[in-house]
């Protein structure tokens, strides 16, 4: 029995040892584990913050690098001072924006407490060289904003620390000035804390010299200076992370530097605060064990169960982490020194990487050009320690579409090995708004009409070159005007009322308007106006886009002035026609009128005709005296002006010229065929139609001149199809020369002798029908049969479009 408890006693403590060996080791382990997570989280929070960082202060950099535009261009204090302001508003990490002269004094600032003061810029590193552009960053206390002179005080938190500056000396106009920034550490640290959502994690900026710039550890009596040792691991290293005795205190840090610029962002977790849940955890389960040894099982258990709840609060670090990675709005992926995927994100892989080929090298991919894939290969293979490479990369989506990424590689030491870090930002989009930002500002300084760009309310912003030299205004004697130094006073209010009626109803008005310009000389532009709206429709800008049509205007001027004077040569050239053929119309009722005059004085002399006789002697003369009174009427009808546009009859219209010559016509034998009298009305000016029709007749009529026809005819036809109202007039007096049939509506080109004809009739003839009546005249030699004979003649096709 003895033996058996001794054995069991010996057994239990055999148990109770392996189980303690086994508790303590796990304990161990589990702690090496969690600190080597936290050491990895560490480096990647590092590494993240430095690159927002560096964006940020690229940002800013870029702002000082756009002021000198505004600068060059602007002179005044008010609206220098305005637009600072502006841009702070816009730039929450920024606190305020000084501009300094060469004296080291602001003269313009966001804030205007501080104009007027003097800046010690000692402390700013690095010291200027032979590169004055370069930024430089200067202590916290030369950051803070001044009142009276004097330094703002603040609680014993001590929170001016998280104010410092950044300091650009640019060139203005051949003068120097220096752009002082003061960062709001406080904005850009709040952004990260919530970011990382992690207690006991402290963050500090600092200069690459070592000082202290700003920091989320605000811990009273905090000692602002960084210790020797951290100091000679910045200079050396450009990031590193390991346990490390900061401030005499224990903890898990890393740090970062900038690429391009002199910071320094360390990430610190307080080890012993980072532990401590997990010591509170293995306390209670160490004194149990002591306590408790005969009930190593239940000991076990218990560690077991501690163990496992200790597995899934790594679980859970693990898991944030994962959603960090995961979820995060760039592109992660992680490497191994060999150039294979360990770890790849889901916006990564689900854009540019096919799941099935993960065991090829990274710059094995397809995704890459062929130039891309070089470069990765001799980066991956040629990678020297603690260095960052930043790069734009060409790569091809599983989508087929091309896209720019932005891509970092940095680099972290696990389990000393090392792995990298390609962190990259799809800026495709930001690359084709530059590029088709840079072709509309290439547009607008090349452009030949006026452009014009105002704000919302109607203030000048902008104008481009052909605007200075249309108007003689230059863009600084216009910057912040109304357009309305332009105003000729020519229109009156109701136009301008009409126009922004509709430019507020449509946001478009496009028209003619009389403007003058420097020299007080009045000018026509022809003018399109446009608004322009965000994406929240809200109005942002005008843009007029105007073209000088002054000289377009004379000449359309002149030339209606000589159309008008070639419409009367036409009317008169056939004018000593026309007086011709009133001649032989009034021939016969003359010869009537004659005849009963002399009947009606034999009547009274000698008394031979009864009275009855008399009376029908005195109606032949008076219907003879309506005749010539009628043909008179017709002949001034037709040389009269007329400039309304009404609907009439096309037949009766034809019917009306031919009376005008249908002496010549009867003279020449020359008869007159309607083939189809489907009459229709059009819209125009009569007597213009009355011309083309007499100018198409006359000029039929003198084709059978010296030609020896028999059944001299002409034919005329009009009638109606779906769409159009058609006139043909065609003739058998042989046709029009080939070679000179397209020539023949050219201005004083004619195939008749000079007697007989002076080449403008059918030249005004197409001009009436094309530009007053809207339609088309066509010329064409036509064969056809009248009166079993095989004819050919002139063949005139007018065609209107029905109304």
């Amino acid at each position: 029995m003895k033996f058996v408890v001794l054995k069991i006693l010996f057994a239990s403590l055999f148990i109770t040892s392996l189980v303690l060996t086994g508790v303590f080791l796990s304990i161990s382990v589990l702690k090496d584990e969690t600190i080597k997570t936290h050491l990895k989280l560490v480096q990647l929070y590092s590494s993240i913050f430095v690159d927002n960082l560096t964006k940020s202060i690229d940002t800013m950099n870029y702002l000082t690098d756009n002021l000198v535009v505004f600068l060059e261009n602007e002179q005044n204090n008010e609206i220098i001072n305005s637009k600072l302001s502006e841009l702070l508003r816009n730039n929450l990490e920024i606190r305020s924006i000084n501009i300094l002269d060469g004296n080291d004094k602001v003269v313009y600032s966001s804030n205007e407490l501080n104009n007027n003061l003097s800046i010690n810029l000692d402390s700013f590193y690095p010291l200027p060289s032979y590169n004055n552009n370069v930024l430089r960053v200067g202590n916290t206390k030369e950051g803070r904003d001044f009142y009276d002179e004097r330094d703002i005080e603040y609680s014993k938190n001590d929170l001016d620390i998280n104010f410092f500056p950044i300091l650009k000396e640019l060139k203005v106009s051949n003068k120097k000035i220096k752009v002082l920034i003061a960062v709001n550490g406080d904005f850009l640290l709040n952004r990260y804390n919530n970011f990382l959502n992690i207690e006991h994690c402290y963050i500090d900026i600092l200069k690459i010299d070592g000082t202290l710039l700003s920091s989320n550890d605000f811990r009273e009596q905090q000692d602002k200076s960084m210790s020797k040792d951290l100091l000679n691991l910045i200079k050396e290293k450009i990031s590193y992370s390991g346990i490390f005795d900061f401030k005499e205190e224990k903890t898990i840090l890393s740090f970062n530097s900038t690429t391009n610029y002199p910071f320094v962002v360390i990430v610190r977790l307080n080890f012993d605060k980072t532990l401590q849940t997990w010591e509170k955890k293995s306390q209670p389960l160490l004194l149990t064990i002591f306590a408790l040894l005969f009930l190593s099982i239940v000991l076990v258990l218990f560690w077991l169960y501690t163990y496992n709840k200790k597995v899934n609060k790594e679980f859970s670090l693990n898991k944030k982490f994962k959603i960090l990675f995961e979820q995060s709005s760039f592109f992660a992926l992680i490497i191994n020194s060999n150039g294979k995927i360990l770890e790849i994100n889901n916006s990564f892989e689900l854009a540019f990487f096919d799941k099935n080929l993960h065991n090829k090298n990274i710059w094995e991919y397809s995704c890459w050009q062929e130039k891309e894939k070089l470069w990765l290969e001799n980066i991956i293979k040629n990678y020297s320690k603690n260095k960052k490479i930043q790069r734009e990369l060409n790569i091809l989506g599983l989508d087929g579409k091309q896209r720019v990424l932005e891509i970092v590689i940095s680099s972290f030491e696990i389990d000393e090995h090392i792995e990298y870090v390609m962190i990259a930002l799809d800026i495709t989009l930001k690359k084709q708004r530059e590029k088709e930002l840079k072709n509309a500002h290439i547009v607008f300084a090349n452009a030949h009409d006026g452009i014009v760009v105002t704000d919302e309310n109607i203030n000048i912003v902008n104008v481009n070159k052909a605007f200075e030299e249309n108007t003689g205004y230059s863009l600084k004697e216009v910057l912040g005007k109304n357009p309305r130094i332009l105003k000729s006073g020519i229109q009156d209010n109701d136009f301008y009322k009409n126009m922004w009626t509709q430019l507020n109803e449509t946001g478009y008005w496009e028209g003619e308007i009389t403007n003058k310009n420097k020299n007080e000389e009045f000018y026509i532009e022809r003018i399109k106006i446009n608004a322009v709206y965000n994406e929240e429709q809200k109005l942002t800008n005008y843009i007029a886009v105007f073209s000088d049509i002054t000289l377009q205007k004379e000449q359309e001027k002149l030339l209606h002035e000589k159309e008008k004077l070639l419409f009367q040569q036409s009317k008169l050239s056939a004018m000593g026609e026309m007086i011709g053929n009133i001649a032989h119309q009034w021939r016969q009722p003359l010869s009537v009128i004659s005849s009963s005059t002399s009947a009606i004085k034999l009547y009274e002399q000698e008394g031979i005709y009864s009275k009855e006789e008399i009376i029908e002697f005195i109606d032949v003369i008076l219907n003879s005296t309506k005749y010539l009174s009628n043909t008179i009427d017709d002949f001034r009808n037709f040389y009269k002006e007329d400039s309304e546009k009404i609907d009439f009859d096309v037949e009766l219209a034809i019917n009306n010229s031919l009376n005008l010559i249908k002496t010549e016509l009867v003279k020449q034998n020359i008869k007159v065929i309607f083939i189809n009298e489907e009459s229709f009305n059009i819209c125009g000016i009569r007597n213009q139609f009355l011309q083309v029709m007499i100018n198409i007749l006359i000029n039929a009529k003198d084709a059978f001149l010296d030609k020896d026809i028999i059944n001299k005819a002409i034919f005329i036809d009009f009638y109606q199809d779906s769409q159009n109202n058609i006139i043909e007039i065609y003739d058998n007096a042989g046709g029009i020369d080939e070679k000179v049939i397209e020539h023949i509506f050219e201005p004083y080109f004619t195939t008749k002798h000079k007697s007989l004809g002076t080449g403008i009739g059918l030249y005004m003839s197409e001009e009436i029908i094309t530009k007053q009546l809207k339609g088309e005249i066509i010329v064409s030699n036509k064969e056809f049969t009248y009166k079993y004979e095989k004819c050919k003649g002139a063949e005139f096709k007018i065609i209107i479009k029905k109304i």
